[in-house]
């Protein structure tokens, strides 16, 4: 609804362009990759090989297919085609965020009074920043009782997302650590009482956790830092471990030590020497986004390397253990039976073309 009102007041697509270019002196805000040529020519001082090596290759794959609160809806479908095809809705869906995440932001450059800053300095100076604007939007167009449904709804998403991530942090803690390698023989009543206790801590960990963002010049970044740590190398492994039959279990462990240890020392190297981003993002004029792509993207390397090479250096497995585990060793079942339009690799095609449009119209 508050695209819909904002563009209507705006005049459309074109007037809002225009304003926003009236009102930031030029400042492109409506192009995905043309300012990315440079680390000059765009606000987050990145280029586009940050972008697509760092964000698409390292990042978002990494998040996509190992974050625990992803994977846990995939696993409970009913067989591997529902799975592929629920994958592939949530990726159109996930197209669809622009419509509520950009374009009300374009229109609080375009429509908004008052002038949007960083959040650093709207902390300084009291101004309001980007990160306001949805709730500055809302307030704009809604009646008294849409305002509180809309608020409402932030809530609700949050706390949806806060209980899905905790839900996952006490399954993967009673599970896959503390029942195989603690506790093996307890009673189930055990196991759920370990639950509610791990939630309960995992809530406190989160509250404590919130404070770290006072601490970064935005909440993305605070994130992206916390996504470099622990999900980038956790996919180099991961991915290694489901495609090669060679890698080992000390493999997989020493790379995704080294890809966590080679990110956290990253991070660590730049807060006490601001004058090394240059170094770990190819240019001095790189920003703080930037250091996060380039992070993730360098600590990979590390672990897929590490991986590789005490893998090689170390007795594999045997293929007996390895059936389905391995993409290779693992008989998977076909989908000829199945018109071509109800197939998962039909639509992941289509995804594919509307995302290839996508980029090219908003070059």
């Amino acid at each position: 609804m508050i695209p819909i009102l904002g563009l209507i007041e705006a005049g459309g697509w074109n007037n809002m362009i225009a304003r926003i270019n009236e009102r930031t002196s030029g400042q492109d805000y409506t192009h995905l990759w043309r300012t990315l040529g440079s680390f000059t020519d765009n606000p987050m001082g990145i280029h586009w090989t940050g972008m697509v090596f760092g964000l698409g290759l390292a990042v978002s794959f990494g998040y996509w297919t190992t974050d625990f609160l992803v994977v846990q809806r995939v696993m409970t479908a009913k067989d591997l085609r529902s799975a592929k095809m629920g994958t592939v809705i949530g990726a159109f869906l996930k197209m669809m965020v622009p419509l509520i995440v950009t374009l009300p932001g374009l229109l609080g450059l375009a429509l908004l009074p008052m002038k949007l800053v960083g959040e650093g300095q709207a902390v300084a100076s009291g101004a309001h920043s980007y990160n306001e604007v949805l709730p500055l939007m809302m307030a704009r167009y809604l009646c008294p009782g849409l305002l509180g449904l809309g608020v409402t709804s932030l809530i609700a998403g949050f706390m949806s997302g806060m209980a899905g991530n905790v839900s996952a942090f006490a399954t993967v803690w009673t599970y896959e650590i503390y029942r195989p390698l603690i506790r093996k023989a307890a009673s189930d009543r055990h196991y759920v009482s370990m639950g509610r206790w791990c939630t309960l801590l995992g809530v406190f960990i989160s509250i404590g956790t919130a404070y770290l963002v006072m601490n970064f010049s935005s909440i993305i970044i605070y994130v992206q830092v916390l996504v470099t740590f622990f999900i980038v190398p956790l996919f180099g492994t991961v991915i290694l471990g489901m495609l090669w039959k060679r890698a080992t279990p000390a493999g997989g462990f020493w790379g995704l030590m080294a890809g966590t240890g080679s990110s956290v020392a990253i991070f660590l190297w730049v807060k006490f020497d601001p004058a090394a981003l240059r170094y770990v993002a190819l240019s001095p004029h790189a920003k703080d986004m930037a250091e996060n792509m380039y992070r993730g993207l360098w600590s990979m390397i590390a672990c897929l390397l590490v991986t590789v090479v005490v893998s090689l250096a170390t007795k594999p497995k045997p293929e007996c253990e390895l059936k389905n585990l391995v993409y290779g060793l693992t008989p998977l079942p076909g989908e000829g039976h199945f018109a071509w339009w109800q197939r998962p690799v039909f639509w992941a095609g289509v995804c594919a073309i509307v995302l290839i449009a996508v980029n090219v119209i908003f070059w």
